[in-house]
């Protein structure tokens, strides 16, 4: 592994944990060891240290949705366990300063989109594939952010139920 791949790994964990808002590159540097010099040297910028550690994050999750016999259900599963949670906020977080911060975060963002939109489209048998599969990302993230904030578990997990069977099965 390379010192750069190392400094990658090292930032997505300090992200998952505090954030990507109000991300400097010095305390960054202090908590993972290392100098924001070096980070500044190895990805070139504060944005796209930022944006390489989003990347390798949607990498990880979309990896993990693709071992072999994942569902929309079986991966919701996944979303929602505690060891899990930091990813979910991270992508609310993103999603929710793109439009604030088009140049940093919308090119990620619609990128994450479009590639769990072809990921979920592969799925679905018939016409209109990007459409359904777009109503699943949705229904998927609002009932993620639902759950975030409600902590209620079995009520989201049934309306996931009932809205992949009203939009096209397990997927």
């Amino acid at each position: 592994m390379t010192r750069r791949d190392e400094l990658l790994q090292a930032t997505v964990g300090y992200i998952l944990q505090n954030g990507v808002g109000d991300l400097s590159l010095r305390p960054l540097a202090k908590a993972i060891g290392t100098k924001a010099r070096l980070l500044i040297y190895h990805f070139g910028s504060r944005e796209k240290l930022i944006e390489a550690a989003l990347t390798a994050v949607l990498r990880d999750v979309q990896s993990d949705f693709l071992k072999s016999g994942v569902t929309v259900l079986k991966f919701w599963k996944w979303a929602t366990l505690p060891e899990n949670l930091p990813y979910a906020r991270l992508v609310f977080e993103v999603h929710g300063l793109a439009p604030r911060n088009p140049r940093l975060f919308g090119g990620y963002v619609r990128d994450a989109i479009d590639s769990w939109k072809a990921i979920i489209a592969e799925r679905i048998p018939g016409h209109h594939k990007a459409e359904i599969a777009t109503a699943v990302i949705a229904v998927f993230d609002g009932l993620l952010m639902d759950f975030l904030a409600t902590g209620d578990r079995e009520r989201t997990t049934k309306a996931l139920r009932l809205s992949l069977k009203k939009i096209g099965g397990e997927l």
